[in-house]
């Protein structure tokens, strides 16, 4: 009976041993399944942390990118803008300078014109200053010869018609040769030489010759 009970202690200890190695065992297995799902879920956190820090990366890089893009894009806009105000400006600055020079250069062929006006009038005021001068002085001749052929024949008429006074003879036309009155001056020569009848036919002075290019009308007092 004693030996049973050994025995039967004995064979509840063994069992009690296996059943403690058994959960021991267990533990043991329960632990190291935890630390292994707790480095999966650590390797696995580090390999996400790393997929996100990737992924922020990839994605700043993409954003400093399009960035730079687009300011570059917008630089460009810029610069062409800038470029078409400035080609329009000198355009302009171009058209205004030209129609600068063309007036300038009117203004100096309308100075020239004047000037060469100014010379022309200057031209022929004394050419006019010296027709009214001769005019005068042939004016004086006539009013001298005149007088003179008063004196000598006593009448103002060229005959001793007293009929009509005031009227004096001025001498006689050298073309024609009568006593009518030598009113016509001839141009450019200025010589008094025929009277108003005979002129339209003469092409020429009766004292010098010359051509006659235009003629005066004097009038005689």
């Amino acid at each position: 009976m004693a030996i049973q009970t050994q025995l039967n202690y004995n064979a509840s200890n063994v069992i009690n041993q296996i059943v403690m190695d058994e959960l021991y065992m267990n533990n043991n297995n329960q632990q190291h399944a935890l630390f292994n799902q707790q480095s999966f879920l650590d390797a696995l956190m580090e390999k996400q942390r790393q997929e996100i820090d990737q992924f922020i990366r990839t994605q700043s890089e993409r954003l400093r990118y399009a960035l730079r893009e687009q300011r570059r894009q917008e630089t460009e806009t810029l610069l062409r803008q800038m470029e078409a105000k400035a080609l329009v400006l000198m355009t302009r600055k171009e058209e205004e300078m030209s129609r600068a020079l063309s007036k300038n250069m009117e203004l100096e062929d309308l100075l020239r014109r004047m000037e060469a006006e100014n010379q022309t009038w200057q031209r022929m005021a004394r050419e006019s200053e010296a027709t009214v001068a001769t005019l005068s002085s042939t004016l004086e001749q006539v009013k001298e010869r005149a007088v003179t052929c008063c004196k000598d024949e006593g009448s103002c008429c060229g005959g001793g018609d007293d009929s009509v006074p005031g009227k004096r003879m001025s001498g006689s036309c050298l073309n024609c040769g009568s006593n009518g009155e030598t009113r016509v001056l001839f141009l450019p020569c200025r010589h008094l030489c025929c009277c108003t009848e005979c002129e339209a036919g003469l092409i020429v002075c009766p004292i010098c010759s010359s051509p006659k290019k235009n003629r005066i009308e004097a009038i005689t007092f």
